[in-house]
Parts: C-alpha cells; sequence; structure tokens
C-alpha cells in the first residue's frame, strides 16, 4: 500500500469566501493511503501518527488543493499560434474553422502538461463537434492523452444542430448567400451533422467504455453546446438521460450580448428565464460563462442550485464584457473558474486566472464589493468540485477526499521579505506563479515533481508537435479558410443591427462626466 505525508509550512485545506471561513494550517500535513487523505493536522502530530513510504515538500511550500478547470476546450498550441487571432466571439468561432488539423493525443499531453505546471488537477474538458467521420478516434486519442498524463477528467462531447452559422436558421442565411458560396458552407456543415439519436448513443458508448466511476479518474458527461444552437426536444432528452445516468449537464450560456439578444428575439424572454421554463435549471447543470445575465436570471440559478463557470481572460479576449461575479456570489450561485483555453497569457495558466479574477472583481468604492483571494481560490477547488461530478472527491484536503495537491516553493515569494501577518492565501493570489509550482499530486501518485511531468516526456511531446506543424498548410484547410474569408462580411452585415441596450450595468468601473 502507497503511503505519503506532504507537509507545508502552510497546508489550505479548505478555501472559502475569505479568510474567516478559510481553513489553514501552520506548519501542516497530511497523511494519504492508495490515494485516500487520511489525516490531516500539525506536521508533529501528523508524523507521529503514522509511518510512511515517502515524505513530500517542507518547511518552505505551500500545500494546496489541486485546482479545478472547470471549462476548458483543450488544445494546448493556443488558437492564436494556430492563426485564429481574437475577435468578437462570433467571428471568431468562424475563423477556427480554419485551424489546419492536428494530432489530439499529442494535443492534449501538452495541455494538460501546461496545466499540471500550474497546479490544476482536475479538468473539465468539452470536445467540439468535430467531423463525424473522425469523432470516435479524435475523443479516442484525447481520453489516453489526459490519462497518460495522469489528469482527472470530466469529459464531454458538446452537440450543436441549428443556428451554427449565425443566430437564424441555416438554411435561411445560406439561401441569401451567393451560390457557390453557399454550397460551399452547406458541404463543411454536413460533415459534422449528428442527429440526437446518434449523439445519445455516443454518450451510452463513451460512458460505458471509459466512465470509471468512484474512485476513478473519469467521468463522462452530457453536453448541449448551448441553448440557441440545440432543440427543445434535445434539452429535455439530455436531462432525462443525465437523471437515469446521475451524470452531469455541462453547456456554454450567455457569452455574448448577442446571445442574450437570440434569447429576447426568439422566446421574449432571456435565455436563463427559456431554460428555467422548461425545468432544465439545476444542481446537474453547469454553465460556462454566463456575462449577459440579468438580476433575475442570476435569481433562478441561485434558486435552482446551478453552477456557473467563470472564464475571465477568455471573456475578455473575445469582447464578451465582464461576468457580474460579485452579484452571483451575493445571491448564492456556485460560481466556478476555468480557462477555457483562451487564457489571458495564452497558456492554460490557472494561477493566473484566479489572479485575474480577484482583481478584475474589485468594484471602485471603500463600500464596493471586491471577491477576495480566499473566493478566488475556492471557485478554483470547492466551488469547481461541484458540477465534475467528483463533488465529495476533490477541490478541499480533508479525510476522505482524494489526495490532490499541489506544493508550491515559497522561496521566490517570501524573499527578500513577506510581511509574518500575510495571509498565506493572499500570498499565493498576489505573488504565485506556474514557475513556482514544484509537486502536484493526484491520488497520491506525483505526476509532476520539480516542475517536470513525470509521467509524460514533454520534451519529446514538443518535438513531434513541432514535426508535425511544419508540414505545408493542407489543401483542405486552405480552402476552409478561403471560405472564411468570404463569408465573414455577411456575417458582419447579420450583427449589424443587433445592439447592446443601455441597461443599468452590474459593475461601474468609470463614466464619462
Amino acid at each position: 500500500m502507497a503511503t505519503s505525508i506532504i507537509r507545508g509550512k502552510y497546508v489550505i485545506v479548505r478555501a472559502g469566501s475569505d479568510a474567516g471561513s478559510t481553513t489553514v494550517i501552520s506548519d501542516g500535513a497530511v497523511f494519504q493511503r492508495d490515494g485516500v487523505i487520511e489525516d490531516v493536522g500539525p506536521y508533529s502530530a501528523v508524523k507521529a501518527a503514522h509511518d510512511a513510504d515517502e515524505e513530500l515538500g517542507g518547511h518552505g511550500y505551500l500545500v494546496f488543493p489541486g485546482l479545478v478547470n472547470c471549462h476548458h476546450h483543450g488544445r494546448g498550441v493556443s488558437t492564436f499560434q494556430m492563426g485564429t487571432c481574437d475577435d468578437s466571439l462570433e467571428t471568431w468561432m468562424l475563423a477556427g474553422w480554419g485551424r489546419r488539423p492536428y494530432d489530439h493525443y499529442l494535443m492534449t499531453v501538452y495541455t494538460a502538461i501546461q496545466m499540471l505546471e500550474s497546479g490544476t488537477t482536475t479538468v473539465m474538458y468539452n470536445h467540439p463537434q468535430t467531423p463525424v467521420a473522425g469523432l470516435e478516434e479524435d475523443i479516442d486519442q484525447i481520453i489516453r492523452g489526459f490519462s497518460d498524463s495522469g489528469m482527472r477528467t470530466a469529459f464531454s462531447v458538446y452537440f450543436r444542430e441549428r443556428n451554427r452559422v449565425v443566430y437564424a436558421d441555416d438554411a435561411q442565411f445560406i439561401a441569401g448567400l451567393p451560390g457557390h458560396l453557399g454550397d460551399g458552407l452547406t458541404r463543411y456543415l454536413a460533415a459534422i451533422d449528428m442527429t440526437a439519436q446518434d449523439y445519445f448513443a455516443m454518450f451510452r458508448s463513451i460512458r460505458e467504455k471509459y466512465d470509471t466511476g468512484p474512485g476513478g479518474r473519469l467521468r463522462v458527461l452530457l453536453s448541449p453546446s448551448n441553448v440557441q444552437w440545440v432543440s427543445d426536444e434535445f434539452l429535455q432528452q439530455t436531462k432525462e438521460l443525465a437523471a437515469q445516468f446521475h451524470t452531469g449537464i455541462h453547456m456554454h450560456l450567455v457569452e455574448s450580448f448577442y446571445q442574450k439578444e437570440y434569447g429576447n428575439r426568439h422566446w421574449g424572454k432571456t435565455p436563463v428565464a427559456h431554460l428555467d421554463e422548461l425545468g432544465f435549471l439545476g444542481p446537474e447543470l453547469s454553465c460556462a460563462h454566463a456575462v449577459w445575465l440579468t438580476s433575475q436570471d442570476i435569481g433562478l440559478l441561485a434558486q435552482s442550485q446551478t453552477t456557473v463557470c467563470h472564464n475571465p481572460s477568455s471573456n475578455l479576449r473575445l469582447k464578451n464584457g465582464i461576468a457580474p461575479v460579485n452579484d452571483m456570489l451575493a445571491a448564492g450561485v456556485n460560481v466556478a473558474m476555468g480557462t477555457d483555453s483562451t487564457a489571458l497569457n495564452d497558456d492554460d495558466d490557472m494561477l493566473q486566472e484566479m489572479r485575474l479574477a480577484a482583481k478584475l472583481h474589485r468594484q471602485p468604492g471603500v463600500d464596493q464589493p471586491a471577491l477576495t483571494s480566499q473566493g478566488s481560490l475556492a471557485m478554483a477547488t470547492a466551488n469547481a468540485a461541484r458540477p465534475t461530478c467528483f463533488d465529495q472527491e476533490i477541490g478541499v484536503l480533508e479525510r476522505g477526499y482524494r489526495a490532490d495537491m499541489v506544493l508550491l516553493d515559497l522561496k521566490s515569494i517570501e524573499e527578500p521579505y513577506l510581511d509574518a501577518d500575510i495571509d498565506p492565501v493572499d500570498a499565493l493570489l498576489y505573488r504565485g506563479k506556474a514557475s513556482q509550482v514544484d509537486t502536484v499530486i493526484i491520488d497520491g501518485e506525483v505526476v509532476l515533481r520539480g516542475g517536470k511531468p513525470t509521467k509524460v516526456d514533454k520534451d519529446e511531446i514538443v518535438r513531434e508537435l513541432k514535426e508535425r506543424f511544419s508540414a505545408p498548410l493542407d489543401p483542405k484547410t486552405q480552402e476552409t479558410r478561403a471560405l472564411v474569408g468570404e463569408l465573414l462580411p455577411y456575417v458582419k452585415r447579420f450583427y449589424q443591427t443587433w445592439q447592446p441596450g443601455q441597461g443599468e450595468p452590474h459593475y461601474r468601473f468609470n463614466s464619462r462626466s
């Protein structure tokens, strides 16, 4: 039986909304056996009570729960590196159609390495509906990539069946395009067509083949891509299937103003209100982004115990704005955090993402709300555990939980000086960097040691990626890029009359007068 003691100058046991609800042990330690935490407390007491095969860490380390990236489309080599510059979401998505093909296994391992290097131990990975002809093979490669890296994974494939070019009927929009452009677009969409029945059959197959159940490292979730991209019937079937299999549902929601406006135009109500009317909201549902919420929407999300996965970097990069996180937290919404693989520094650094969130939600004024360092860490640990289907297993360092944790070297945080009264969580959020992450443990297994992955060869993965991307751009990708280039002016014209309203903002950062 494998055992270890993990020691830190500080052990952050559980992050809460503030310092008062956060548990930190000075000169603390965690004892784990076969991947399960059996004891947490002062180092002297843990050391006296247990003989361990290995002791990790020491007085120069900060120990905290493994971070949970609650929304991700893992590409490793970023969309920017692959030629898609930031733009408004609706045009950026189309430009992404022209990204060159890549090896899903190599890209998955590479993005897993990046996440491990910044202390992420669990990822909610949401796979796009790629051409159906190769989808099964893509899924195999992705799941194998995460497994080989050692990462804990909540996996889903999203389903998208309508309004795929603009937020209007595909056939109607295509009918207004020049013939050759419409024909090319029709061929492109046909390659990713899938029926709802085929999607649900695929879910059952993936779940049976890969879902490891309690104590394992993989869960399989359902995923309608977004409310405007699927039918009400599909949502209702998804809800029923999630209840049958006791699994989660993950989707995008009101990421942009245009998505909120679609709801107002199509249903006469917000997308959140429409989901509530369908009975779709609930504790099994997690929604990525949720930027364009009304106060009534926030109340519905809180009442239904729906989780929101906040992606601050992605929201800023794709011109979607700032999600009303302070209002959501005040109302009791469970808010988690993810990078969306479009993080601020073009990486998957959850430490940076937490820091950005903590700074972004500091509203001007002495008495105005501000997200605390503890609250930001909670969004990436305990809060984020809830929608992954690993709830009650990860997110905190307590007895009975899985031994997922991070050891961060405190040297560059504390030198040449750090006031003794500084809260360790504040120190992590203000000064922590991925380069300081020394050791990452998942299920008691060391998957990063001395800042280097132990289960995969990073240098070899990078070498193979370089070699594959050095090949000339293939004709099919060139054709798709030309198609997108010709299509974009028609898409921009479609949205010209969709303008943000002048409603009262959740946050005020400045004014003209």
